[in-house]
């Protein structure tokens, strides 16, 4: 065999292998992707989902309030 004889069989496996990679990439770009499984750690913890809502100035007054309850009693 000769040297152009082997080049070309080089050549054809090559070109073999581009086409069979070329479909394997086609073929999982064109498939649908699986979705992301994500971790619910409520199967392990009992959690209450629900917000408490909290207003902050009713805190403050209350605060301040007891503040100066505080500074009455101290006065006297």
């Amino acid at each position: 065999m000769d040297f152009k004889k082997i080049m070309k069989i080089v050549s054809v496996i090559a070109a073999v292998l581009a086409l069979v990679a070329a479909a394997y990439f086609a073929f999982k770009k064109l498939t649908a992707k699986e979705e992301p499984e994500y971790f619910d750690d409520n199967d392990f913890f009992e959690c209450d989902n629900d917000l408490e809502i909290v207003e902050v100035k009713e805190e403050a007054e209350e605060a301040t309030e007891a503040a100066d309850d505080e500074e009455a009693a101290d006065a006297e």
